[in-house]
């Protein structure tokens, strides 16, 4: 996936209200994209999970 794109994610995560108010960015300038990646779906997944229990 292209670091755009990641970005892309990463800003709607960081729109979630389960994320709001956490400073989710400031390292990933220092990483490269798997990392990057990695770091999206651990916060994507949480907030995938959060929505199931509210289901």
């Amino acid at each position: 996936m292209k670091r755009v794109e990641l970005l892309a994610r990463l800003k709607s995560v960081q729109s979630h209200d389960l994320v709001r108010g956490k400073d989710i960015t400031t390292m990933t300038p220092f990483m490269d994209n798997k990392a990057l990646e990695q770091h999206i779906a651990h916060f994507e997944k949480i907030i995938e999970e959060q929505g199931k229990k509210a289901s």
